[in-house]
């Protein structure tokens, strides 16, 4: 599995967002240069987001975004999911169609574990866990 250049940004904005939960919002000028990410292309993501119910904007001098839940109740599989798409690793895991070895493919089962262990892995890992490797990892730098 290789992840967009999209859900890797939207990620970093996340956690950009995330590190000033409960505080004043974020503004996405902010966002941008503190994840060296481009301006229209962060705009496009946090829409994204904000379609899906993961951020909200707040408008006025004193606007940005916001989270629209603590970082412990956000998961990676959320955001995947709005930024990626299907976690399906090949087509006849939904179409039984799609193939015609479908009824005596043995490789069939391991792209299903597959789906299901990257799913575990992204649906365990919140944005707070996310938060908490990161000081983990600046204590550890000091």
């Amino acid at each position: 599995m290789k992840l967009s250049t999209n859900c890797r940004y939207g990620i970093r904005a996340l956690l950009e967002i995330a590190r000033h939960y409960g505080e004043l919002p974020v503004k996405r000028k902010d966002i941008a240069y503190n994840q060296a990410i481009s301006l229209s292309y962060l705009e496009n993501i946090l829409l994204m987001l904000k379609k899906s119910n993961i951020v909200d904007s707040i408008r006025g001098a004193h606007g940005g975004y916001v989270l629209t839940r603590s970082p412990d109740e956000i998961n990676l599989l959320d955001v995947f999911r709005v930024l990626e798409g299907s976690l399906v690793p090949v087509s006849c895991l939904t179409d039984s169609l799609s193939c015609g070895r479908f009824d005596d493919c043995v490789t069939r089962t391991v792209w299903q574990e597959l789906k299901i262990a990257n799913e575990q892995v992204l649906q365990k890992t919140t944005i707070q866990e996310l938060l908490n490797r990161e000081n983990r990892s600046i204590v550890n730098e000091k």
